[in-house]
């Protein structure tokens, strides 16, 4: 009984409604033709047979006083069962001046019938006709009902209350049917676009957390070259109102003030480069991973060789049809092993794994590892303070792994830093 319930359930919305609509016309025509068979025996009970016959007697009496009535016979009847209508006796002793006697077959029963049986007899009528209508109208009404309360009621409410919770930037409701119907995949593909949703909107905060993160560590790092070059400009007026500086002094401040300008050029670059890559927006494009990834994994190995460094590939993927975009892969990858060149000692190792339309590459170079507070940073953007090298490379490609549907995950591992990378491929 449970597994029909569930199959009844979960039958598409048109066919749930054709067969309630059918079941609730059977029943119709079921109520219909009982009432009308009811109905129809009643008014041949209420009706005299059409068949009877009746005698009509008038009769003048002696006195002047008029006599009449009728009689039924029905078919065989003796009219020695009345002796007095042959004599010119009436009932009452008196003397017959006159009698007409005439006999009728009833041919509309109807006109027999007393006030309240013809009443009857046309509100069963009636009746035999307004029925099947109030029936049809009330299946019609009933079976609309049952269908809103069994297939539509349940899902617009959780609809209704998941989208007041997302208006209200309520992202973590979970909005679960059970039934398998058309209302159920609507309802999963709206839990699917709130999961979407909260994931966009987590990478958006994210992105923005990361902006931020970022222009207060622009901010912080300008103030350094923005102070030197102040307290030489300071220095400078005090001197020249002293009188000229030594020649060597006045190199050596020329120098300084020269590598704080290339400090800032340096910030301003970086930051523009990372807006360069927010804007990027990446074309995927089928193409074959062995082929794409050796391809890659060569022109890594020459970097590394002018480095006087290994560069060694561990694990391939298989030969399969991937879609990414190849300028995005490449980036991200000069990015990581550029990274990695800096602090390996001897070698860099990669690893690629392709499983259910994720690629992941797995970047190890055998140097110190990552320093404690870069791994506590998490998902943030890398910024080292000083130097040239300030992270800017592994910013731009988390930002593009993200825009490839996957991430980039720093760890240390046994021999050094390893580098994750995840597409969505």
């Amino acid at each position: 009984m449970e597994t029909l319930k569930r199959k009844w359930r979960n039958l598409p919305l048109r066919r749930f409604f054709v067969l309630t609509v059918c079941i609730c016309l059977g029943v119709v025509v079921i109520l219909s033709a009982l009432v009308i068979w009811g109905l129809t025996s009643f008014r041949r009970f209420l009706l005299p047979e059409p068949d009877e016959v009746y005698l009509t007697v008038e009769m003048t009496m002696e006195d002047g006083s008029v006599v009449s009535g009728e009689y039924l016979l029905g078919y065989g009847a003796d009219l020695e069962e009345f002796p007095w209508l042959l004599t010119e006796e009436g009932p009452a002793e008196q003397t017959v001046r006159s009698a007409r006697y005439s006999v009728k077959k009833v041919e509309k029963s109807i006109d027999r019938l007393s006030p309240k049986r013809k009443f009857a007899y046309r509100a069963c009528g009636i009746l035999m006709v307004g029925a099947p209508a109030l029936f049809s109208f009330a299946g019609i009404l009933l079976c609309s009902l049952y269908f809103f309360r069994r297939k539509l009621k349940e899902p617009l409410r959780l609809l209704s209350e998941a989208a007041e919770k997302i208006a209200g930037q309520d992202l973590d409701v979970s909005l679960s049917y059970e039934w398998k119907d058309e209302m159920g995949a609507l309802c999963g593909a709206f839990d699917k676009m709130r999961a979407a949703l909260r994931e966009n909107n987590r990478a958006m905060w994210e992105m923005l957390e990361e902006r931020r993160l970022l222009q207060a560590s622009v901010a912080h790092d300008l103030r350094n070259p923005i102070a030197i070059i102040e307290g030489y400009v300071e220095y400078l007026e005090s001197a020249l109102a002293e009188g000229m500086p030594e020649p060597e002094k006045l190199g050596r401040i020329v120098k300084n003030l020269g590598r704080a300008s290339g400090r800032l050029e340096c910030y301003t670059e970086s930051v523009r480069l990372l807006n360069q890559s927010e804007e990027t927006v990446l074309l995927p494009k089928p193409v074959r991973a062995a082929a794409l990834l050796a391809e890659l994994s060569g022109e890594l190995a020459v970097l590394a060789e002018g480095s006087g460094l290994r560069l060694t590939v561990t694990e391939m993927p298989p030969d399969r049809e991937i879609s990414v975009d190849e300028a995005a892969l490449s980036r991200i990858l000069e990015n990581v092993v550029g990274n990695a060149l800096r602090f390996a000692k001897t070698e860099i190792r990669l690893a690629f794994s392709l499983a259910e339309r994720r690629l992941a590459v797995l970047v190890e170079d055998d140097g110190e590892g990552f320093p404690p507070e870069v791994l506590r940073q998490g998902r943030k953007v890398l910024w080292t303070e000083g130097g040239e090298h300030m992270g800017i490379g592994l910013a731009v490609s988390r930002l593009l792994c993200r825009k490839h549907g996957g991430d980039l995950e720093l760890f240390n591992g046994e021999r050094g830093a390893c580098v994750k990378i995840r597409l969505t491929v």
